[in-house]
């Protein structure tokens, strides 16, 4: 199976029907008096985990003509998502409505030729997204793109960037459209990408920088094909850099190859926190160990289809990284099941 075939199965097999779990019907239950806890207990009754998927996919506020919006989008199965509008700021003021929806709503705005490319993208991590960044999406989208070739990758691109400037405001928040899925794929994609090393155009990075030619894809590494975000987010100087504008520069030839990670995600994070690259960005101790932390957060997201800590594993207190004894003993069991990944079905399987 290519790449693409992989990914549209993976993105829409069983998508035909407009509501093939029978959405509609369960949510029926949720009540207009229910605060953000209410409802998070209401869906975690009917939801399921979804790999590589988060249980909150946005949320926030936007101004729509004199009115202030705070809404949130809940995840519900790999297609379906819950857009959800409070009455105001605090969430146990209760609920204003609630719409059930998927990218494939939006099907008829994108070329039909391109809709499978660009739906991958749309899958793919913004470089917004340090935190809940997740390699697995970003190796599919990657993969999907150049296996057709630079001219109709360059298109799919434009599309999705195309899309998200004529959505309005309310609909690139509830279908979670951004722009900035597109720059990681530069990065990854072509040989010279865009901007030079860290200019994402998003404004002052929370990491400095390297030297010029010490870490050639930063924010990003690819350590035996498994790419990482560094940067968990941009302190905002001026207006950000369109997406756009990244696409009409020079990008240079197309990567020759798909990505196929050769190790495991948890041993990749290690090579690149034992990098040069890594020490040339002069992390004091306690923003060491917060990125030590992303990373390794990252790596997990990656296999969370097929291995998770277990409880000996872990810290008890959040967000803190697992001490190096245990971080050992969970590389050395996920080697030990065999994780691999799978071109077939582009995600990390066991046993292979």
């Amino acid at each position: 199976m290519t790449p693409l075939a992989a990914i549209v199965c993976l993105l829409f097999g069983g998508v035909q029907e407009d509501d093939p779990a029978g959405w509609k019907e369960k949510l029926r239950g949720i009540r207009p008096s229910w605060g953000r806890k209410e409802l998070t207990v209401f869906l975690d009754g009917l939801r399921f985990t979804v790999p590589h998927r988060p249980d909150v996919l946005h949320g926030g506020l936007f101004s729509a003509g004199e009115r202030l919006t705070f809404f949130e989008v809940y995840s519900l199965d790999r297609h379906t998502s819950l857009y959800v509008v409070w009455k105001g700021e605090d969430s146990n003021k209760g609920i204003r409505s609630t719409e059930m929806v998927r990218f494939a709503d939006l099907k008829d705005r994108i070329d039909p030729a391109l809709f499978e490319a660009v739906a991958a993208i749309h899958q793919s991590p913004s470089a917004q997204q340090g935190f809940g960044f997740d390699p697995v999406l970003l190796i599919r989208a990657v993969n999907v793109l150049q296996s057709m070739g630079k001219e109709k990758a360059v298109q799919a691109l434009r599309a999705y960037g195309k899309l998200a400037r004529d959505l309005t405001v309310e609909e690139r928040s509830k279908h979670v459209v951004d722009e900035y899925r597109i720059l990681p794929l530069l990065r990854l994609l072509f040989d010279a990408p865009p901007g030079g090393p860290a200019d994402f155009g998003l404004g002052v990075p929370d990491v400095t920088p390297p030297k010029s030619g010490t870490w050639p894809l930063f924010p990003l590494s690819s350590p035996q094909d498994v790419p990482f975000m560094v940067v968990r987010g941009w302190q905002t100087t001026s207006a950000p850099r369109s997406a756009e504008e990244h696409l009409r520069t020079e990008l240079g030839p197309m990567r020759a190859e798909p990505l196929i990670p050769r190790i495991t995600p948890l041993e990749a994070a290690d090579q690149l926190i034992e990098s040069e690259g890594w020490k040339a960005l002069g992390l004091k101790p306690g923003d060491e160990g917060r990125k030590r932390w992303q990373i390794r957060r990252q790596a997990l997201a990656a296999v969370s289809s097929v291995f998770t800590l277990l409880r000996e594993e872990e810290s008890n207190d959040c967000c803190v990284d697992p001490t190096e004894v245990q971080w050992r003993a969970a590389i050395t069991r996920a080697k030990a099941a065999g994780i691999a990944w799978s071109p077939e079905i582009q995600d990390f399987i066991l046993g292979r």
